[in-house]
């Protein structure tokens, strides 16, 4: 079976022809932000490029979100500043293939239970640790949608309601709010206003808002004193984030992937295992690392296309 599978991240589109289950070709490109339009005309292109003849059964997208499935459509993508940009629809016409959406982290959760580690289990979930935080659950054997397609969108859980923090969503005290990669600069500025100790280069990056996710946890791991408060910080804020995940879907696993995850593991995983048991009634489920790192949302994509959860395929059936 041949599958055409999608990520759209905030960052970078990637489209990937799969044969077997396996990636075999891979294109990527930066997500276009200039016109809801152009991400689709975009899609079409690269899968022409992929597959010229148009030989593939199927087309799964893994996409950030909100969502609105029933009308695929991504409603909302705060992190490129696009509102109802059409997915299904126009690259439905152009090849007149079944065409599967889900949130990129609810794709990712699925892959992990078809194609990953997870095959054995009922009860997971997923969190992506990138730009944004995002979540995707299995409770009995059953993806979690919604009526639209956002029962996973935990990466809005509140972690702290008298904040002053604004998520990319326009709301107040959010886990992607102060963990989300694009909101860490503005996290590090106002901790840095608040700062008393050692001026160090991590603190000095952070009071011009220069500390990206990447410097931050490249100094805490060379002991620069702000930095690694920072780190802590935002351990203590995803731990009660996770907690808000137990609390709703029961997991037996946890899977987590994202960039920020995948490269600093040691950093953020201990301190999980620390933290969480402060705010989790139900206990610490069993915390791994995702089963296909970079391509994990791209295994999801063709997860859903491969082996379509009825939960998806309710939505994305064929007209």
């Amino acid at each position: 079976m041949n599958i055409i599978a999608v990520d759209i991240g905030a960052t970078n589109l990637r489209v990937a022809l799969f044969k077997d289950n396996k990636k075999t070709k891979e294109l990527k490109i930066q997500t276009p932000k200039d016109n809801p339009s152009f991400l689709s005309k975009s899609i079409i292109n690269m899968i022409y490029e992929l597959s010229p003849d148009r030989d593939f059964n199927s087309i799964g997208i893994g996409s950030i979100g909100p969502l609105d499935l029933k009308k695929g459509i991504i409603e909302l993508a705060p992190n490129l500043g696009l509102k109802n940009i059409p997915l299904k629809d126009p690259i439905y016409e152009e090849f007149r293939k079944e065409v599967y959406i889900a949130n990129d982290a609810m794709a990712a959760v699925w892959a992990e239970k078809t194609l990953g580690d997870g095959k054995d289990k009922d009860d997971l979930a997923y969190i992506t640790m990138s730009s944004g935080i995002g979540v995707g659950a299995i409770v009995d054997g059953n993806l979690m949608v919604g009526r639209r397609g956002n029962a996973h969108e935990l990466g809005h859980a509140v972690v702290k309601f008298d904040s002053n923090f604004i998520c990319g969503c326009g709301r107040l005290g959010h886990w992607e709010a102060y963990a989300g990669g694009k909101n860490i600069p503005k996290v590090a500025y106002e901790m840095a206003k608040e700062w008393k100790g050692e001026k160090t280069q991590g603190y000095n990056l952070a009071i011009n808002g220069n500390l990206t996710p990447e410097k931050l946890y490249d100094l805490a791991r060379k002991n620069d004193e702000f930095s690694k408060s920072l780190v802590d910080l935002l351990n203590i804020v995803h731990a009660a984030g996770i907690s808000t995940l137990i609390a709703a879907y029961d997991p037996e696993v946890i899977y987590i992937g994202g960039s920020i995850y995948l490269y600093n593991e040691d950093l953020i995983k201990p301190y999980l295992l620390k933290y969480i048991p402060k705010y989790s009634a139900l206990g610490v489920p069993e915390i791994k690392m995702c089963s296909f790192g970079d391509d994990q949302v791209l295994y999801g994509a063709a997860s859903i296309a491969i082996n379509p959860p009825i939960t998806i395929k309710k939505f994305n059936i064929l007209k």
